[in-house]
C-alpha cells in the first residue's frame, strides 16, 4: 500500500519559477503539445511509471487565459490496459451528448493490472506499471494555455497527519444549497461551495445559474470536479484540483490567503453539528484552522446564516483526509496561480 503524497505540477513555461503556484507540490517543467490525428486538436501525454495498488490519482487541467473548447483525459498502462475519464466541454451554450466514459462501469484492464475509473478519478486496483496519462484537447489552429496537476495518494489513509499547524480564519459569504429549488437543492453543495469562494474573490454569482452552468451535459451531475471548475473559468476565475494528506498541506493554502472546498465523508455521529447526519460525498469550504475546531461554511446549512460552522478538528480531518482528500483551489483567471497574499 502506498505512504507517500505526490502533487505534479506540469506548465507550460520552461524553467518553471512556480513554487508559489503548487506550494507543496513537485514542480516538473513543460507540458508540450503536439498536433493531433483531426484538425484543431492537439494531444500531450506525461509519464506516471509505477502506480502501486490503492493508489488514487486525480488529474487537473488547469485553465488560463485561452482555454480549449473541449478536452479529455485518459490513462494507460503495460499490458493493454487503459480507461477514459469524463469529457469537459468549456461553451456555456453546449448542448450536445458526450460521451460516457468506457472505465465508469467498475475494474477495467487485464488480469492483474487493473483499475477503476470515478468519472474525474481513478484508483489502481492492482499494482501498474508504464502508467501514462494522455490528454486531448479542442483548441483550433493553437495549442491551448493550461497546465496540469496530477495528485497521487492512497485513496484511504488510516493514520491522518496533523502537526498541529494553524492557519488564520478567512472570511467567506456564507451561501445556502437549502435556499435553492427544492428540486436540485440536495445535489448542489459543490457548485454552491465554488460560489461562495467565488464571492470571497469578488466574483458573484447567481447559485441556480451557476450551478445549472457546472451541471454535466452527459451524466446530468453537479458535482463533477472539473465541470465545476469549468463553470468557474466562465465566471472568472481558474483553479485546480488536488489531493491533500495532512492538516500541514492545508495550513500553508490557508496561510497564503485561499479557501479550500473540501470533499467530505463521514457517517452517523462522526461529525458532531453537522447540518447532515452522514454522507457519502458532501463539499464545504474550509477557512480556518484552529488548535482543536476548524472554520468552515457548510452549504448544507439551512440558509445563509446557518452556513458558518465550527467542527472538531480531528474529526473534520477523518472525514476530509481519510477517504481522497481532494480539495478545489480557485484564483482570479489573470493570475498565473497560486501566490502568497501580501
Amino acid at each position: 500500500m502506498p505512504t507517500a503524497h505526490r502533487l505534479l505540477w506540469f506548465g507550460a513555461e520552461a524553467p518553471m519559477p512556480r513554487s508559489a503556484v503548487t506550494l507543496d507540490g513537485d514542480v516538473c517543467g513543460r507540458l508540450v503539445f503536439e498536433p493531433g490525428a483531426e484538425a484543431g486538436t492537439w494531444v500531450a501525454g506525461i509519464d506516471l511509471g509505477t502506480l502501486l495498488a490503492g493508489t488514487l490519482c486525480v488529474p487537473s487541467l488547469i485553465l488560463g487565459q485561452r482555454a480549449p473548447r473541449r478536452y479529455r483525459m485518459y490513462a494507460t498502462w503495460e499490458g493493454g490496459g487503459a480507461l477514459d475519464l469524463v469529457s469537459i466541454t468549456l461553451p456555456e451554450d453546449t448542448k450536445s451528448p458526450l460521451p460516457w466514459p468506457k472505465g465508469d462501469y467498475g475494474p477495467v484492464g487485464p488480469p492483474q493490472r487493473r483499475a477503476e475509473a470515478g468519472i474525474d478519478c481513478f484508483e489502481t486496483v492492482d499494482t501498474l506499471t508504464g502508467c501514462r496519462l494522455q490528454i486531448e484537447v479542442e483548441s483550433g489552429s493553437t495549442p491551448p494555455e493550461v497546465d496540469l496537476a496530477v495528485s497521487l495518494r492512497p485513496r484511504l489513509l488510516n493514520d491522518i497527519a496533523d502537526d498541529g499547524s494553524e492557519a488564520p480564519t478567512l472570511p467567506v459569504p456564507g451561501f445556502s444549497q437549502m435556499s435553492c429549488a427544492d428540486d436540485i437543492a440536495r445535489q448542489i453543495c459543490s457548485p454552491v461551495s465554488v460560489a461562495m469562494v467565488l464571492a470571497a474573490l469578488g466574483i458573484p454569482r447567481d447559485l441556480e445559474q451557476f450551478a445549472y452552468a457546472s451541471r454535466h451535459p452527459q451524466h446530468r451531475l453537479f458535482g463533477i470536479w472539473p465541470a465545476n471548475l469549468a463553470a468557474a473559468w466562465h465566471a472568472g476565475a481558474s483553479g485546480v484540483i488536488r489531493t491533500f494528506d495532512s492538516a500541514a498541506q492545508a495550513a500553508r493554502i490557508l496561510t497564503a490567503g485561499y479557501p479550500i472546498v473540501t470533499s467530505i465523508r463521514f457517517e452517523a455521529g462522526e461529525l458532531m453539528d453537522a447540518p447532515l447526519p452522514r454522507t457519502g460525498g458532501h463539499l464545504v469550504v474550509l477557512r480556518g484552522l484552529g488548535r482543536d475546531r476548524v472554520t468552515v461554511n457548510d452549504p448544507a446549512g439551512a440558509n445563509g446564516s446557518d452556513v458558518a460552522r465550527e467542527y472538531d478538528r480531528r474529526a473534520f480531518l477523518r472525514a476530509w483526509l481519510g477517504d481522497r482528500g481532494v480539495g478545489y483551489l480557485l484564483w482570479p483567471r489573470q493570475n498565473i496561480g497560486l501566490e502568497p497574499a501580501p
